[in-house]
């Protein structure tokens, strides 16, 4: 209570800051030295909790305030906070009315009025009334706080306008770099009463990633899933929630390989990248490795090009070089893919040398080294593997080093 109090004595102190302020430039908003006195003591009462005696003094100025004056307009706007410090809120809503409808306050005072008008209207269950007043208030503020948003949608709701609802709970997710898990619960439940099923599962297939362990949402999606006919991922999410365990991290590494299961990639990857950034799982060589073939089957190369580098520093086998190297030939990134197949041909053993022996051929020749291109050919052929194409581009080079010579001679 003592802190709403002192909240209170701020406000109205910053609004005796701008009178001051602003009577330098317009006399209307000036309060003579008797009213200030006479509102500064009743802030003090309100200060130590003497609501009653404040009151007394509050009701004393305003009959010896005119009407419509800016005297009259200040004196109903402290009521309003004395009421609304007292939990009562009808009397507060009236008095912060009365104050309004004055129209003798700054516009600033005013527009932040509205907003305060606004929430006890929603507190008192006028919900109709306070959304008004609310979306005015926003038609007229250039940045509205997503408190505001996520106010009016719970009002929306309450009031069985789900379309609203959305709109505004959205906006709120979208403008805050850290959601609430109960904005989505609120978007959750009017997607639900909308009957819009695909879009309630996107949210909790937002809400199983981020909140793994809330066995709810695994359950609902489950259902969701299978009221859609979609049966084999309703039964892949209904079998990995049965395997959930609090504070396991193995509950993520699951999720991504369900995703992967369910051939949706960019969701495994995602989640992977996520929990990894978060620390709740380790960016060791197995998942990494787990999150390069997320990239790899969503296809975006270049994220799985990252990863298969970062992997490089963790590998001493030659493999994750080798596999960098192809994801940069995918991209036809020919002049990069060099170093990393080199680096392979220093590490690998058996057959794999003489894959890597073949595309660092294909780099050297796409950028024009035929001579080292030719020796790695032949290196190559000597593996079963890639003995057909390893022999094609040997003759493909022949040729054209022989047509080299025959022009220069």
């Amino acid at each position: 209570m003592m802190q709403s109090l002192l909240k209170i004595q701020f406000i109205i102190l910053l609004l005796l800051v701008i009178t001051v302020t602003e009577a330098k430039d317009d006399s209307q908003y000036l309060l003579t030295e008797k009213t200030y006195k006479a509102l500064s003591a009743a802030q003090d009462l309100m200060a130590v909790e003497k609501y009653s005696e404040a009151e007394s003094k509050l009701k004393a100025l305003l009959k010896q305030a005119e009407t419509g004056s800016y005297t009259l307009a200040v004196v109903q706007q402290t009521l309003g906070y004395l009421y609304s410090a007292s939990e009562n809120y009808k009397n507060a809503g009236e008095a912060f009315q009365q104050a309004l409808d004055a129209n003798a306050l700054p516009e600033k005072v005013s527009q932040n009025l509205r907003y305060n008008l606004a929430q006890l209207l929603l507190a008192d269950e006028r919900y109709k009334d306070g959304i008004a007043l609310l979306e005015q208030w926003l038609t007229t503020e250039s940045s509205p706080p997503n408190s505001a948003h996520v106010l009016l949608a719970s009002a929306y709701y309450r009031i069985e306008n789900y379309k609203k609802t959305i709109d505004h709970i959205q906006r709120a997710i979208k403008n805050d770099p850290s959601p609430k898990e109960a904005w989505y619960q609120v978007l959750l439940s009017a997607h639900l009463e909308l009957k819009q099923y695909k879009e309630a599962i996107k949210v909790l297939e937002i809400l199983v990633e981020d909140y793994p362990y809330q066995k709810t949402y695994w359950a609902q999606l489950s259902a969701l899933y299978l009221q859609q006919n979609r049966e084999f991922a309703a039964l892949a999410v209904k079998t990995l929630a049965q395997r959930l365990e609090l504070g396991d991290a193995n509950t993520l590494i699951n999720l991504a390989a369900m995703y992967r299961y369910l051939h949706v990639p960019y969701k495994s990857a995602q989640l992977l990248t996520n929990a990894i950034d978060k620390g709740v799982i380790k960016a060791d060589f197995e998942h990494l490795s787990s999150l390069a073939e997320s990239w790899l089957a969503a296809k975006e190369q270049q994220k799985a090009a990252d990863i298969f580098l970062q992997m490089t520093e963790l590998d001493d086998s030659g493999e994750s070089d080798l596999k960098y190297a192809q994801v940069l030939i995918s991209m036809e990134q020919w002049q990069q893919s060099i170093e990393p197949l080199s680096k392979s041909l220093k590490k690998l053993k058996g057959e794999q040398v003489g894959s890597a022996s073949l595309l660092l051929g294909m780099a050297q020749f796409h950028v024009g080294n035929l001579a080292q291109a030719k020796n790695l050919f032949s290196h190559a052929v000597a593996f079963e593997n890639e003995r057909n194409q390893a022999g094609q581009w040997l003759r493909y080079i022949e040729r054209q080093l022989e047509d080299e010579t025959s022009d220069e001679s």
